[in-house]
């Protein structure tokens, strides 16, 4: 009872503390070498480069952060001490002025430029390139529409089969979801809206969350990796409103990216037309992207697409060791 109260003294005293507002995130130098309005390209490099350098779409309503939580807790960190230079699409943050821009833009045009810019400066004709969650989505749309200079590709928690993705896909059917309305009024969805929705996925997820902080926020390496995870997870996004209307409708109503018929700017969208190497990687406990809906790459794609899972969460998944073992087999392979 006497050491209870004693770790419970210790939590509080933590919490106190505001760790969440004073915790960094991103802490790994980099240079931006690229701009293209609110999007950047950020570049890591490594102190000796022994694998060939590889380029990350992180998705449009996270900030890139997630990759790079804190020492010993970052993908790109365990990237680089293995020797891989590191190129991640940062979008930025959607304003209003954003609000009626097409999906194509983020699709075709900015993620293109920004890839290119990416292989021009690495030196290389062809770079290996990976997409996380809506990145990941993005980036199989970008490849399947535009030739470039992909040399093959690694699908991290990527939803493709969208009708395979249980509550997500419950939740925004026609008759449950006012995908007009609520674009039309709030401009861009707001990310404390989605954040919300995302919450609801698991109804007692903040209770096990807070029941973590009682057991063991006397832990410091609980504490650091807690409120990282919280000062991520609290800075969302706002999704552009018409690039939202365009990927709901498209994607978790129509499950387009399965079923074909989805026209984006006058040019049909059909993953089958993209032939170079692929990896689907799902995370073992993801309750956003079930591995179902991340597996069915290879139903679709045009190219040899191998499929694996690795431990973690949706989001946990990039604060654990197995992740960037996963990626350097991948590249090494």
């Amino acid at each position: 009872m006497v050491a209870t109260i004693a770790q419970t003294t210790e939590t509080l005293r933590w919490l106190s503390t505001e760790p969440v507002a004073r915790v960094r995130i991103g802490q790994t130098p980099h240079a931006v070498i690229h701009q293209d309005r609110k999007a950047c390209v950020r570049y890591f490099a490594p102190k000796e480069a022994v694998h060939p350098p590889l380029f990350c779409v992180m998705p449009l309503i996270n900030t890139w952060s997630v990759f790079d939580l804190l020492p010993g807790r970052s993908v790109v960190g365990s990237l680089l001490a293995a020797g891989v230079p590191v190129y991640v699409l940062d979008w930025g943050r959607a304003g209003r002025e954003d609000q009626d821009l097409p999906m194509s833009h983020y699709v075709d045009n900015v993620l293109g430029r920004c890839l290119r810019r990416a292989a021009r400066h690495a030196g290389v004709e062809t770079i290996d390139v990976l997409g996380y969650c809506v990145g990941g989505t993005f980036l199989a749309l970008h490849l399947a529409r535009n030739p470039g200079p992909a040399r093959r590709a690694y699908f991290l928690a990527t939803p493709i089969d969208f009708h395979e993705g249980g509550r997500l896909c419950r939740w925004s059917r026609p008759e449950n979801f006012p995908l007009d309305a609520i674009v039309n009024g709030f401009g861009n969805f707001p990310a404390a809206l989605m954040q919300e929705s995302f919450r609801w996925l698991r109804p007692m997820g903040a209770a096990a969350k807070w029941k973590a902080v009682v057991d063991r926020g006397h832990e410091p390496a609980f504490q650091e990796l807690w409120a990282a995870l919280e000062r991520w997870n609290g800075d969302g996004v706002d999704f552009p409103g018409e690039t939202y209307r365009e990927y709901i409708r498209r994607c978790y109503m129509d499950n387009a990216t399965m079923s074909g018929g989805w026209m984006m700017s006058g040019q049909p969208v059909d993953l089958a037309r993209c032939t170079i190497p692929a990896m689907a990687v799902a995370a073992s406990e993801d309750h956003i992207v079930p591995a179902a809906a991340a597996h069915a790459l290879r139903k679709v794609w045009g190219g040899p697409v191998k499929t694996a899972v690795v431990r973690g969460g949706h989001v946990g998944v990039c604060a654990g060791s197995a992740l960037p073992a996963s990626i350097l087999e991948w590249l090494g392979s």
